[in-house]
């Protein structure tokens, strides 16, 4: 899930519809038909399978492969309606916008609404193929860190996953920024340059987009029909999406 996490947050809260193919600035029209999660019926588009996955990787050696978190890896939505409804309470803000932009708030989630996620079945299966070729997973998310914690490096977030993934060791996290580094398009593609991804997992269409400005292959997740996270079109730029992954 792309920064505009919150952007989108806030939007299904107050009830509108906001769509973000990229980053806010950043709009890219889709080229492919694909679907939507909550669409009652699916069209073809390049499904594969996780087995498919790993035998187009055999011949390769370990490589560096990256991961979204929220939607991608776990059920997250919970988080965003206890912050809106309880907000003013807990002293995050009256608003969602306030919650939204409250370090109280994401303190929160990094020290305990982790711990009350929902680990997606399809991810435990991605994650055990990758860590059984011996690829270093490293996971980039557009969340706001801890306020003491130093982006790049392993946080309580990380040993939740490690927990939740059956990892030999807790992955290094990397918070995005608003606006893109470097001269690139969107906010992830820095990140997955600077670690050396090979291969980028994530629900959101900058994962997507991200990955192919990175020039790495990109593999669509699909997004949870229950997420209040508006839906992204699955297969709608011709990517590779993995079959029965929104839960």
């Amino acid at each position: 899930m792309n920064k505009n996490i919150k952007l989108l947050a806030l939007a299904v809260a107050l009830g509108t519809t906001v769509s973000f193919s990229a980053n806010a600035k950043v709009n890219v029209p889709y080229t492919n038909q694909g679907f939507y999660t909550n669409a009652p019926s699916q069209v073809a588009v390049h499904f594969v399978s996780v087995k498919d996955i790993e035998n187009s990787l055999k011949d390769q050696k370990p490589m560096t492969v990256t991961f979204d978190i929220d939607d991608t890896l776990v059920f997250s939505s919970s988080y965003f309606h206890y912050g809106f409804d309880f907000g003013k309470e807990m002293g995050w803000g009256s608003t969602p916008k306030e919650v939204l932009h409250s370090q109280k708030f994401w303190d929160y989630i990094a020290d305990s609404a982790d711990k009350l996620s929902i680990p997606k079945e399809s991810a435990k299966k991605i994650i055990a193929m990758h860590l059984k070729r011996g690829d270093k997973i490293v996971f980039i998310t557009g969340r706001t860190p801890r306020s003491d914690a130093k982006n790049g490096t392993v946080t309580e977030t990380s040993r939740v996953l490690q927990k939740y993934f059956n990892m030999p060791y807790p992955p290094v996290i990397w918070y995005t920024s608003d606006t893109p580094r470097d001269g690139y398009k969107f906010d992830k593609t820095y990140y997955l340059k600077k670690v050396g991804s090979s291969l980028h997992y994530g629900d959101s269409d900058v994962d997507i987009l991200a990955a192919r400005e990175a020039g790495i292959r990109g593999i669509r997740v699909q997004r949870s029909a229950s997420s209040t996270n508006p839906q992204n079109l699955n297969g709608g730029y011709g990517e590779e999406v993995v079959i029965n992954s929104s839960w």
